[in-house]
């Protein structure tokens, strides 16, 4: 009579795996096109790491720039992506992420205001701690 407080029984979802490399490569993209433009030193960095990261047996490494693109102008937000490799990676990787950030926003020997913030915003989402953070920042600009 009262099956509504019986308790449902719960549906597992199997989610598909998700490539979390290219995940991470959407969220340089951002970092990138933060001002609305590529610069060709960024395009190469994304480019190499594609190349480095990405199976490119299918499709280009150019192609996956271009779904990546597409993906960004369709992204509302960039939280979904924080969300995936927030819940899917070690401490470790995601300070690889943010490797990856700062080397993506200091690749055109220019950082913006805005590429820094959206590095310390996602970093803070990610639960790194701000002094992590600003020690990549360092290292990443002493690479040279």
């Amino acid at each position: 009579m009262f099956n509504f407080f019986k308790k449902k029984k719960k549906v597992e979802k199997s989610e598909d795996p998700k490539n979390l490399q290219l995940i991470a490569l959407c969220l340089a993209y951002e970092v990138a096109n933060i001002d609305n433009q590529i610069d060709e030193k960024e395009k190469s960095l994304l480019l190499e790491s594609i190349r480095q990261n990405i199976d490119t047996s299918t499709l280009s490494e150019s192609e996956i720039l271009t779904l990546i693109q597409q993906e960004s102008q369709d992204r509302i937000s960039f939280y979904d992506l924080i969300y995936d490799l927030n819940h899917n990676l070690t401490k470790e990787e995601k300070l690889t992420v943010v490797e990856l950030l700062w080397q993506t926003a200091l690749a055109d020997d220019y950082l913006d205001i805005e590429e820094e913030k959206i590095i310390k915003r996602a970093s803070d989402l990610m639960g790194i701690n701000p002094s992590l953070v600003l020690q990549l920042k360092h290292n990443t600009l002493n690479q040279d």
